[in-house]
């Protein structure tokens, strides 16, 4: 009889984040294709919901759309189970991914994340600004959170390298784009822009 029921136990740990995302998704399993948009992503899997049962250990032929790129792993069924609402909720581990396509996938989880701490940051200083308390150490934060952001989407290869800078000010900016060829006028522009001056 086929398996449908199997949940990860209470003690198993995912390696990696799962991100609430909804995603359009483009799977096919054996001659059958369908679409739907995920409940979740991260750099081991995904989770869907279905309107059918789908089993464990079936594996499916992914199409993974991320912004304006895509990605095509061959995801494994984990775990099934039905939902309240009549339908299905899965965990599908990425069996086989290039890593063409892994890369692709961690800068988006990456820009998701830095995109969560920065509307973390903007409502936190918010609760500061209504009261006319925020501090300049609150600007430096959001000036670092902004900088990082426009570094891992124009120069990812750069980003590990400096996420770990302990301090990071309009100076150390100015110094980072001179070294990438930046002339004054546009330096000044990208500084305004990470909302400098």
């Amino acid at each position: 009889m086929p398996r449908i029921e199997k949940n990860p136990s209470s003690g198993e740990r995912r390696r990696h984040r799962r991100f609430k995302l909804s995603l359009p998704l483009a799977y096919q399993r054996g001659p059958e294709k369908d679409t739907l948009r995920t409940v979740d992503v991260g750099l081991g899997g995904i989770g869907i919901q279905t309107d059918g049962p789908i089993l464990v250990d079936e594996r499916l032929n992914l199409i993974l759309l991320l912004e304006y790129e895509a990605i095509w792993p061959v995801g494994k069924v984990v775990w099934s189970k039905p939902s309240s609402d009549r339908k299905y909720n899965a965990g599908i581990s990425f069996e086989t991914i290039s890593h063409q396509c892994l890369k692709r996938l961690e800068r988006f989880l990456n820009r998701t994340s830095l995109r969560e701490k920065l509307e973390e940051l903007e409502e936190y200083l918010g609760q500061f600004s209504s009261r006319g308390l925020e501090s300049k150490s609150l600007e430096s934060d959001r000036l670092r959170f902004s900088f990082f952001d426009w570094l891992h989407r124009s120069y990812p290869w750069d980003y590990e390298r400096y996420a770990d800078w302990p301090e990071i000010g309009e100076n150390e900016i100015r110094d980072y784009l001179k070294s990438k060829g930046f002339n004054e006028a546009n330096i000044v522009y990208l500084l305004e822009s990470l909302g400098v001056g």
